[in-house]
């Protein structure tokens, strides 16, 4: 049995992979925001501690530097909590793929009974009048 081709273009689990762009940039930084302020955090610290270099602050920059591996550090700690608070709350790979074929085959039953009530509506008006 084919599934109809109405229904192929649109799979609604690949919503996110279907974004392009800022806009996939921005879903990412709202399902995780931490990572994307320990990252910003992260480049200031290391740009603070280049101008602290440049300007010949040694002990300034040692602290920024330091700021910067700290900074690093719970960037990356948000990024493995946040990837395993995701993982524990997301459903398996068997339990999408069950959903998905019990969704289509919904749709599927939906299109035969819209098939088959114009296939009725057709048949009866092809049909002789009885007076």
């Amino acid at each position: 049995m084919v599934s109809p081709s109405s229904f192929d273009p649109y799979d609604p689990d690949d919503q996110v992979r279907n974004l392009k762009g800022f806009a996939k940039l921005w879903y990412h930084c709202k399902e995780q925001p931490l990572v994307p302020v320990g990252i910003l955090l992260t480049c200031a610290a290391l740009t603070k501690s280049a101008i602290a270099v440049r300007q010949g602050k040694q002990r300034e920059a040692n602290r920024y530097f330091t700021a910067r591996v700290v900074m690093q550090g719970l960037t990356l700690a948000a990024l493995v909590g946040g990837s395993y608070y995701m993982q524990k709350n997301t459903k398996s790979v068997a339990e999408l793929q069950a959903e998905k074929a019990a969704r289509r085959k919904q749709l599927w039953l939906e299109e035969l009974d819209r098939q088959g009530a114009g296939y009725q509506r057709a048949k009866k008006s092809s049909l002789p009048k009885e007076e």
